[in-house]
Formats: structure tokens, sequence, C-alpha cells
């Protein structure tokens, strides 16, 4: 019995207890309903019109030359005198090295002796050709002399009055004065293809001397325009073979810069290269102002963009090769356009408008930048959306959506 009190005397408890809380819920007080209000948020605006305006991209690129030459050694010798420096700037025609050029001299004197030989064997069989031509008329006339002392040996052998012996020598003395002349003959025949031998070793002894005077010249090193140095690869007492690297150096008059072109860009620029448009830039580097133009664009795109090639109008001296430059490209005029500070745009597409105090989205084209007369720099955008008058949201909302509360 005991036991079964101490069972139901905690469960009649409980019941107790859960009747009690469920008759104090029932009867428990109704409060007011919490009212939730939509949070407004603070926006500045900017009333916009529509113009016609010629959008700039600001462009990142580095100066190049395409006459960037490596002077190589067309001899084998010792260097005698460099003149110049890195990083030093030269005329054109200035002197720039030297090489020892004594070796050559050598081999010079030697292929001039050899032509002036060849020459002299021109000269002797020029004259051996008139001392033949001489001698063959008088081995002629001799010939006609045999024949016809040959022809009275045989008359008067003929008539008894002569003998064997007397026609056999005259015979003999006919045969041996024909071989003569044929000889004669034969040395004449052959001069023309002895000249021409010795005027084949003529012309190639004259080419090998041009060729050691041209590598005498090309002794000495000169700027072949007005450039700067940009490396030095030898000093003076170094011995350097043929194809060896000298100087490096650059026209300082066909510098260009060659930016990346963005792809958004690029139908206007080639639209305007088309029509023979010139597209003009500026740049600053270490306070000298540069003014460039557009000359074309490269074959190879780089990442998102085009390579675009600028046409330095106006080059310094101490512009580096390899250095970079940001220009500001300025593109046709557009419109109807209008133009915004950059925190009005979100993403890379979407402004809002200001519509009885909500935010609606439009869809606008980026079409690149503008400098206004007082310098600051704002951002040119394209839509069929935007109206004169519309006020634009210009504070910048990490939460910003379509139809989000403000006001101003």
């Amino acid at each position: 019995m005991q036991r079964r009190l101490r069972i139901i005397i905690p469960l009649v408890v409980l019941a107790i207890g859960v009747g009690g809380f469920m008759a104090l819920l029932k009867t428990r007080p109704e409060g007011p309903a919490a009212s939730v209000s939509e949070r407004v948020w603070r926006v500045t605006t900017e009333t916009i019109e529509l113009q016609a305006l010629a959008p700039s991209v600001l462009l990142h690129g580095r100066v190049e030359s395409p006459r960037h030459i490596r002077l190589r050694s067309a001899i084998e010798a010792d260097v005698r005198t460099v003149v110049v420096s890195e990083g030093q700037v030269v005329a054109a025609g200035e002197r720039l090295l030297s090489l020892d050029q004594r070796e050559l001299d050598l081999q010079h004197a030697q292929r001039q002796a050899e032509h002036d030989e060849i020459q002299a064997q021109i000269d002797l069989e020029q004259q051996r050709r008139q001392r033949d031509h001489n001698a063959l008329q008088h081995e002629q006339a001799l010939l006609n002399l045999a024949e016809r002392g040959a022809t009275r040996a045989q008359d008067l052998l003929g008539r008894d009055l002569g003998s064997q012996a007397a026609l056999d020598e005259a015979q003999r003395v006919l045969e041996q004065q024909r071989l003569t002349v044929s000889n004669r003959q034969a040395a004449l025949t052959e001069f023309e293809a002895r000249m021409a031998q010795l005027r084949a070793r003529l012309r190639r002894s004259a080419a090998l001397l041009a060729s050691t005077e041209l590598d005498q010249q090309r002794s000495h090193y000169t700027a072949p325009f007005p450039a700067r140095i940009t490396q030095i690869a030898v000093a003076s007492g170094d011995r350097v073979r043929v194809g060896e690297s000298l100087i490096e150096l650059f026209d300082l008059s066909a510098l260009e810069v060659r930016a990346t072109l963005p792809t958004r860009h690029l139908a206007t620029v080639e639209a305007a290269l088309a029509q023979e448009v010139p597209l003009l830039a500026q740049a600053d580097v270490d306070g000298h102002g540069l003014s460039l133009v557009l000359r074309g664009l490269a074959g190879s795109a780089r990442g998102a963009g085009v390579e675009a090639l600028f046409e330095i109008v106006n080059p310094h001296a101490e512009l580096s090769l390899g250095r970079f430059v940001s220009l500001r490209l300025e593109l046709p005029v557009r419109h109807p356009v209008v133009a915004l500070p950059f925190e009005a745009l979100y993403g890379t597409d979407r402004v809002y408008r200001l519509e009885e105090q909500r935010m609606r989205v439009l869809h606008v084209e980026r079409v690149g930048e503008w400098q206004a007369a007082d310098g600051e720099v704002r951002l040119l955008v394209s839509s069929a959306e935007l109206n004169p008058g519309d006020r634009i949201i210009t504070t910048r909302l990490p939460n910003a959506v379509d139809g989000l509360q403000v006001t101003e």
C-alpha cells in the first residue's frame, strides 16, 4: 500500500501543476500586436541631362621601340676603344666604339698584292697577243715563201734541173712553217679563254679586296640614328668573334607605347581607324607631357583586350625603354550620353533612378570616362531608359535592390 502511495502522489502533484499552468495560460491578458516598420535609407541624387561628349579611356602601357637594335661584330678582332656609356644619348653618325684593324690592314695588303699580280698578268697577256698578232703576219709571209720554194723545187725536179733532196728540204721547211703558223694562230685563239680566266680571277680578287675594305669600315661603329644606349657588352681589350654582341641602342625618334585596349571599346576604335579619324592620347611622365596618336592595333590579344600601338609625337631623351606609362585615350563623340559619378554605377551595367522614394534599376552601357573642366573624372553611360531630368542615385548602398525605400 505504501509503495502505491509513493507512485500515485507524485503523479497527482504533476497533474495538478499542469492543470494550473493551462488555466493560467488561458486566462492571461492579451498584449498589443508589435508593428514592423520598413527601414528607409538616406541617399543623394543627381538630376541628369543627355549630352554629346567625347569619352576617354585610361590605359596602361609600356614604352617600346620597333628600332631597338643590337650591334654585333662583323669581324674577329680586339676591342680598341669604347667611347660611350650606358644611358648616354648619341646623335646620328656619332662614334660608338672601334675595333683594332691591324690584322685587317695586313690582309688588305696581301689581297691588294694578289689583285695587282693578276692585273699584271692581264697586261702581259695583252702584250703577248699583240706580239703574236705581229709575229703571225711575219710567219704567214714566211709560209708563203716556203710554199713558193716547195713549188720551185717540184718544178725543177720535174725538169731534171733539181734534186730530190732539195725538194725534200723545201717540203720540210714548208711543213715546219705551216706548224709555226698554226701554233701562232692557236695562241691567238686561246687568248680570249686565257683572258676570261684572268678576268674571273681579277673579279674574285677585287671582291675579296672589297670585302676586306668593308671589314675595315666595320671596325668603326657609329650610331645609325639618334639613339640612347641601353647596354654595352664589351670593354677595351676584349677579343670579339663574328656575331658577338657589342652595343644595344634604340631610336629616340621611333618610340611608341603598347597598351591593352579593353574589348568593350574595340568596335569604336576599329570604326574610327577605318574612317581614318585620328585618335589622340595624353600622358605624363616625370612632369613631361606626352602627346600620342593611335597608330593601329596589334594582331595579338592579351587578357581581356587587344594590344594598341601609340606613336609618341613629342618624345624626349629622358624617356626610358620599357617604362610603364598611364595614358588617356580620347574616343569619338557619343550622343546621347550621361556623365555620372563612379559611385552611381553598380556592377558593370546598373544604375538606380529615384521614383516615389524607391530605387528603380536601369540597365546602362558603360562607354568610357570624361574629364570635366575642373579636372573631375566622371563615368559616361548610355541607355534608352535614361531620360532628361531623371534623378539618379549617387550613394553606394551595400544592399541596393530594386524597390528599396530611400529618402534624400
